[in-house]
């Protein structure tokens, strides 16, 4: 099964009892072939390596730097996981 880099949030089925299961933008989900031919020839995919694309030519495979990116993005950032806070709103008296 071919890895894809996810270009824009769709469906991806992967042929199995769940059927179609939402990727966002910068997901690498390793998707069948016949999936992973419409989703690129959608516009919504590229192939993460360039032996899985049937152009040759690369003409539908990521860049490492996108590729990079996208891994970047799906690491937890160790500043906002620290930093982050939970807001409790107050409970609101409804006869005020």
């Amino acid at each position: 099964m071919p890895k894809l880099l996810i270009i824009e949030a769709c469906m991806v089925n992967f042929a199995d009892d769940r059927g179609g299961v939402h990727q966002s933008a910068g997901d690498l989900p390793d998707v069948p072939k016949d999936a992973a031919r419409a989703l690129v020839t959608a516009g919504r995919a590229l192939y993460a390596k360039n032996t899985d694309d049937p152009d040759k030519q690369g003409r539908n495979t990521a860049s490492r730097e996108m590729l990079q990116a996208a891994e970047a993005m799906a690491k937890p950032s160790r500043k906002t996981a620290s930093t982050a806070s939970v807001i409790v709103a107050e409970p609101v008296d409804p006869t005020a």
